[in-house]
């Protein structure tokens, strides 16, 4: 090894790494469920110890477009039974927001509903 080459810096080979993962379209032509699907999984979840709780929280992520911590975070105080309307903290910087409550979203948080309703988380 030479006096010069000792300091010079080494050189960077630039190489191109294929793609470990597709994108989603590849794999599946929609990103969403349909009404019908819905109903399916609302249908399965009423199948165990928790059923109502686990439909009715199908029915409102589905309806409301909710994450998965915005649904596990709602508690009693968000829903409001005089208007029938739901008020949704959003998660990921989103904005908070006030949503109407369908009549059988109603009725399934209605026969939900505990009888001391002060900070009770529901799930």
């Amino acid at each position: 090894m030479n006096a010069v080459s000792a300091r010079t810096a080494p050189t960077t080979v630039k190489r191109t790494v294929s793609r470990g993962r597709l994108p989603n379209a590849h794999y599946r032509q929609r990103e969403y469920l349909t009404e019908r699907e819905v109903e399916r999984l609302i249908e399965a979840a009423k199948d165990n110890r928790w059923g109502h709780r686990d439909a009715t929280m199908v029915l409102l992520a589905f309806r409301h477009g909710l994450r998965a911590s915005e649904l596990v975070d709602l508690r009693w105080e968000q829903v409001d039974f005089k208007t029938a309307t739901l008020h949704i903290r959003r998660a990921k910087n989103g904005k908070p927001a006030v949503h109407p409550i369908r009549g059988d979203e109603l009725r399934q948080l209605l026969n939900k509903l505990p009888s001391c309703t002060s900070a009770v988380r529901w799930v």
